[in-house]
């Protein structure tokens, strides 16, 4: 008799690994990647097709979220071939994906659908979002400066700075990504240039006190 309860542990198994460290893609994580590229085109929910390596909508179709899917794939024919069930056992394999961009994370259910019409569903797991900012996941080669990346990086700089003394003016009673985040950006880019003119202010006045003493 064919055993097909271990399809019932399946979706969960193909979750945790989708997200799991050993699938960090170049610079970042699939929750980083998903969250950025759906926070930029103002999505919040998406759907991931392993078996046919689509993604909807298709403007999160980018080669990060694609990478690992094929190898997704030989995880079920695997688990299949092990249990001794027809290759054409699973007829879909989906993940529904949840995007929060106030407190970035997402939230991720895997459903697989079988020859008989039954489904098996996941539970669902919660990923945190520890770099939300896509800028910082350009795939240009780290040897490929010029004055325009420079300046980038210093936007950057005041942005996280911004974002730091707002996450302490709070008293930590709110998330750090809850501030750093790309709702976010343009207050603490603000926030942080002008801490970084009031330091300057204060590091000449202090030489000139000095100086003059």
């Amino acid at each position: 008799m064919e055993n097909r309860k271990i399809l019932d542990a399946l979706p969960d198994d193909l979750t945790t690994t989708y997200f799991s460290d050993s699938f960090f893609y170049k610079k970042g994580a699939m929750s980083t990647w998903i969250w950025n590229i759906a926070a930029e085109n103002a999505i919040d929910e998406l759907k991931i097709d392993i078996l046919n390596k689509k993604v909807l909508p298709e403007e999160v179709e980018i080669e990060a979220v694609l990478a690992y899917l094929p190898r997704l794939k030989n995880i079920i024919d695997a688990t299949l071939e092990k249990e001794k069930l027809p290759s054409e056992c699973i007829q879909e394999a989906v993940f529904h994906i949840k995007v929060f961009q106030e407190d970035p994370h997402l939230k991720c259910t895997a459903i697989l659908t079988d020859n008989t019409g039954r489904k098996h569903i996941g539970n669902k797991f919660s990923y945190n979002v520890y770099e939300a900012h896509f800028k910082h996941f350009n795939l240009k080669s780290d040897t490929d400066m010029d004055w325009a990346s420079e300046g980038e990086n210093q936007l950057n700089t005041s942005e996280w700075f911004g974002a730091l003394l707002r996450y302490f003016a709070s008293f930590g009673k709110k998330s750090f990504n809850s501030f750093y985040n790309q709702r976010e950006l343009k207050k603490n880019a603000i926030i942080g240039n002008l801490f970084q003119i009031v330091l300057v202010v204060l590091f000449f006045y202090f030489l000139y006190q000095y100086s003059q003493s």
